[in-house]
């Protein structure tokens, strides 16, 4: 059984570490995928409630917290697509809109 898991990350074929998120895998790649529900730190985790690093897989309907997401062998993930970048804004702008002036 391998300890790593190979897929496709904006058209580049990636390795991911066993239990790694796509998040950290896009990290460590030099991808840089916005966050806010967590810090990359120790004694932090991850729960994919602020929506500002989801991600598209192909053959899946709607989009993935890629700081909760561990990838599958073949599987083909893109962050920068117009529909990604776009969840990403609205997040974004529904955060501010809460906000006092």
């Amino acid at each position: 059984m391998s300890d790593t898991t190979r897929f496709t990350l904006d058209g580049q074929e990636v390795e991911a570490r066993e239990g790694e998120t796509i998040w950290a895998v896009a990290k460590r790649q030099g991808n840089r995928i916005p966050h806010l529900c967590h810090k990359d730190a120790p004694g932090y985790r991850p729960d994919g409630n602020c929506r500002a690093c989801m991600v598209a897989i192909e053959g899946e309907r709607v989009l993935a917290a890629s700081c909760i997401r561990t990838p599958t062998d073949g599987m083909v993930v893109t962050t920068t697509g117009a529909r990604e970048v776009a969840a990403r804004r609205m997040v974004m702008e529904m955060l501010v809109a809460d906000q006092p002036a």
